[in-house]
């Protein structure tokens, strides 16, 4: 029975990943069909279609798996005492499968004409990026364990519209700086698939997510845990 519970986890992580790649990568690229480069209602859009799928996807999925579709988020619940260590490479891993899927199927969708949502850095600069990524993720990851763990049942049950909701805000605040990717999985996908400079740059989305996710689980764990 465990085994079977863990590879239905598994899946779980791998499909939400998709969804979650599929869904906001190819709203990217719809933005940036539709101007001249990435306009306010582009980044609204994106911000908008990240969030809400998100919150769809903790609503859905959440009850297999957790829903964490997001290495750092998986780092940063073990860090905190909320998921078991055995379980986070095999998250992981599922994760950055289903990015990479993703990414193929936006490729098989709509070509490579608009890129593939790919993240790079913006025009502030490599230390503004990581900076920002290491920031919000570890908000995102105090927001998630905060939510989540809450004693109030009638708040919990709220929990995904608050992950969804900060996320949303995060891409509106950083996309021009980082293009908010606050997920190493959500960056893995398009740019494996695309390379180029977004294979040059994927290091910054693993590493700021991941500090930022060690920092917030500290945080949450010894200053904010009830």
């Amino acid at each position: 029975m465990h085994k079977l519970v863990s590879l239905k986890s598994y899946f779980a992580e791998l499909l939400g990943t998709f969804i979650l790649v599929f869904i906001g990568t190819g709203a990217v690229v719809t933005a940036l069909s539709m101007g001249n480069g990435l306009t306010v209602a582009g980044i609204i859009l994106i911000a908008l279609t990240f969030g809400l799928t998100l919150s769809a996807i903790i609503y859905a999925l959440g009850p297999i798996s957790g829903a964490h579709v997001n290495p750092a988020v998986s780092i940063g619940a073990w860090i905190a005492g909320k998921f078991k260590g055995i379980h986070v490479i095999p998250y992981i891993i599922a994760q950055l499968l289903g990015a990479v899927i993703a990414s193929f199927f936006i490729v098989l969708l709509v070509g490579t004409s608009f890129g593939i949502g790919a993240n790079t850095i913006g025009g502030f600069g490599l230390e503004s990026a990581i900076i920002a990524e290491i920031i919000l993720t570890m908000l995102f990851v105090i927001v998630i364990l905060q939510s989540t763990s809450n004693k109030d049942e009638n708040a919990k049950s709220h929990a995904a519209l608050a992950i969804g909701f900060f996320l949303a805000v995060s891409h509106l605040f950083a996309i021009p700086i980082s293009g908010s990717s606050l997920n190493p999985a959500r960056s893995f996908g398009p740019a494996v698939v695309m390379g180029g400079l977004p294979l040059q740059q994927l290091w910054i989305y693993f590493v700021g997510p991941i500090i930022g996710a060690l920092i917030g689980a500290f945080i949450f764990r010894f200053f904010l845990e009830y």
